[in-house]
């Protein structure tokens, strides 16, 4: 599918009340995108275990596929396109730390889709939403895994 000034996609969205607009909260997913993807490679530094270093790489190359994925969704929908900057990214002294705050996050990622899921247009769309969620949710069980790992 391709962008036709006939859908009119982005009238619909932005007739949306401003806390339900599903082109500000897609801008809120790939800021989360993008910062979890620094998180993770920061993580993948910190770990000591290639177990684990493995485990943390996939969540790493999915959060990449993603931002590229709500670019095409953002562009679908308005006939534009975004890059938003890096964000700044968190410290930990400890993996566990950081592996505990990615199990919330990667949590509250999948509400948040699911909320955008709920809003798109068409078919398409939600099955692309419906791609990051299931992966989204594929990482919170790997930093569950990968939490029991490093926990004594």
């Amino acid at each position: 599918m391709y962008y036709s000034p006939n859908m009119n996609y982005y009238n619909r969205a932005m007739n949306m009340p401003k806390e339900d607009n599903v082109l500000e909260l897609i801008k809120e997913a790939m800021k989360d995108e993008r910062h979890d993807r620094i998180k993770y490679k920061n993580m993948m530094d910190m770990a000591k275990s290639e177990k684990v270093r493995k485990q943390i790489e996939f969540a790493y190359n999915d959060e990449g596929k993603h931002y590229k994925m709500f670019q095409k969704i953002y562009f679908m929908l308005t006939g534009k396109t975004i890059d938003i900057p890096a964000p700044k990214v968190e410290e930990y002294s400890k993996l566990i730390d950081a592996v505990e705050t990615s199990i919330n996050g990667e949590l509250a990622a999948v509400e948040l889709y699911r909320k955008i899921q709920s809003m798109l247009p068409n078919m398409q769309l939600r099955d692309m939403l419906f791609e990051i969620l299931t992966d989204e949710q594929e990482h919170a069980a790997r930093f569950i895994y990968i939490y029991s790992m490093l926990k004594d």
